[in-house]
């Protein structure tokens, strides 16, 4: 180091000046050795001629001496370029900053500033170098990555949606399954667009109160992007930072399935309830239908007039029709299924089920004309107990009529297919729903508020179930609805068959004949 005195800048690593005067050598070399960094001057040839005792230590021991060598001799080349940091100082007299690996395994981060002192004064310093060992800022910069990384780890792994928001309620950040049951990154949209038309109020309250400090749970519906509706439970909560709150966050779990399997529960509960009621019921009416039953068949018994008969058969068919409605009603609650099954034929099934439905339509005026197509080239018989597959039938006239209060066309058809038999009720009305449609086979399920029992469509499904049957709908809002009903072929003629597998039994004359007047 030279005898004269320095007039170089010196600078901590944050860029703060340490001296700015004129600075007698044996007195900067004082004080670059207090100086907590390596401290190196450069002569204006890039040739090194001093480095305090830090300096000394961050070189490589295997090195030699270092005085008197470039700067391209130590650790000072960044990786890709030919020149070393303190030949590009002392080339455009701009400081320098860069950060390299150096000590024996290049494995030490160091910060190296480079200031470059006045050429045109004879005796100056080239240049100055503060090297500072980062070592420890690196591993606690990695210790503190590793920490994120495993904090998101868990995030991500977590069975809830968790969202970051900030003051506004814009998500800044979601976890992966916010990202998975959202298809795609909302990042920058406000949190209550994806929260239902009836659910925001509610959002938007618990969103203010988490900003004031408060944690809130509570249910709600939201949306997916693609517009599903899904039941959540939310739990919203202040986002703190140096004891202020900067944002949300929130956490949804999705119990759409559970509580539409509570919802199943409830319903079960109600079908046992009805069962039990039923069954006392039952007891009663079916007592006083065998009185009615007897009674008609005595006096039957007692007279030769022929309306008379024809009147009594009328009342005692009407009772065993009765007493089949008794025992649908508990084979519904029960789930019953061992029934006699005999051929129907579904073209005469529509035609006497219309006759009987028709007053429903006529008695609503003209203002709502219901026009009736049928569809049925020929026989199409199936295996089935008349009185449920009429029940069907007129469950699905008469919902055909509700669902055109205006009046339309009600089609109705049968056709027979490979190894089933189809028949089907379609009408030109208000339609139905998604949401709606994929509920309406459910107990007490109705859109019909006061006016209806939510037990028809049901009922219905129940009994095409027991036929080992399908039945399925087709539909969308303003465009109409159409039913189709499958059910298992069979021959004109064919013997009873029990689906319980019990027993065979012809079918009489008789009972054909009475199926054909009912």
């Amino acid at each position: 180091m030279s005898n004269g005195n320095t007039n170089t800048l010196l600078r901590d690593p944050d860029g703060d000046a340490l001296s700015v005067n004129a600075l007698p050598a044996d007195l900067f070399a004082a004080v670059s050795d207090a100086f907590p960094d390596g401290i190196y001057a450069f002569d204006q040839h890039g040739r090194l001629t001093t480095a305090n005792r830090i300096g000394t230590l961050l070189q490589d021991r295997n090195a030699g001496p270092l005085i008197g060598k470039s700067c391209c001799e130590m650790f000072w080349r960044e990786p890709g370029s030919e020149n070393c940091v303190v030949d590009r100082a002392l080339k455009t007299g701009e400081r320098v900053v860069v950060e390299i690996l150096t000590g024996d395994t290049f494995r030490k981060p160091i910060r190296v500033i480079v200031q470059p002192s006045p050429r045109e004064q004879s005796g100056m310093l080239s240049a100055i170098v503060i090297a500072t060992d980062i070592s420890e800022v690196r591993r606690a910069e990695a210790d503190a990555l590793a920490q994120r990384s495993f904090m998101a780890n868990i995030a991500d792994r977590s069975p809830d949606e968790i969202y970051a928001l900030d003051k506004d309620g814009r998500i800044t950040w979601m976890n992966e399954r916010g990202e998975a049951d959202n298809y795609f990154m909302l990042s920058g949209r406000y949190f209550v667009e994806f929260i239902a038309e009836e659910s925001r109020d509610l959002a938007a309250n618990s969103l203010k109160r988490a900003l004031l400090g408060e944690e809130i749970e509570y249910e709600m519906r939201a949306t997916r992007v693609d517009g599903a509706v899904r039941q959540v439970e939310a739990h919203t909560s202040p986002l703190w930072k140096d004891n202020d709150v900067t944002g949300v966050l929130v956490f949804l779990r999705d119990v759409t399935e559970r509580r539409r399997t509570q919802e199943l529960a409830a319903q079960s509960d109600k079908l046992r309830a009805v069962g039990e009621l039923a069954a006392g019921v039952a007891h009663n009416i079916n007592n006083s239908l065998t009185v009615i039953q007897g009674r008609a068949q005595l006096l039957m018994m007692r007279t030769s007039d022929e309306a008379v008969v024809k009147s009594l058969k009328i009342i005692t068919n009407a009772v065993e029709e009765g007493a089949q409605t008794l025992r649908r009603i508990l084979d519904f609650a029960r789930r019953e299924s061992a029934r006699e099954f005999s051929p129907v034929d579904l073209a005469d099934l529509l035609v006497s089920s219309i006759e009987i439905a028709r007053p429903k339509w006529q008695s609503k005026g003209a203002k709502s004309q219901v026009e009736v197509k049928m569809v049925c080239d020929e026989p199409v018989w199936v295996l089935g107990e008349l009185a449920e597959l009429r029940e069907v039938v007129l469950n699905l006239l008469f919902n055909a009529v509700d669902a055109m209060p205006e009046g339309g066309i009600m089609e109705v058809g049968a056709r027979a297919e490979l190894d089933s038999g189809c028949f089907w009720v379609a009408d030109t009305g208000t339609g139905i729903a998604p949401q709606v449609s994929a509920r309406i086979f459910e107990p007490f399920f109705t859109t019909k508020g006061k006016n209806g029992t939510g037990l028809g469509l049901s009922a219905s499904h129940g009994i095409i179930t027991r036929h080992n049957g399908k039945i399925v709908v087709a539909s969308e809002p303003g465009q109409g609805t159409r039913f189709e009903v499958m059910l298992p072929t069979c021959e004109k003629g064919s013997h009873f068959i029990k689906n319980s597998g019990s027993r065979d039994t012809e079918t009489s004359d008789a009972e054909r004949e009475t199926v054909a007047s009912a």
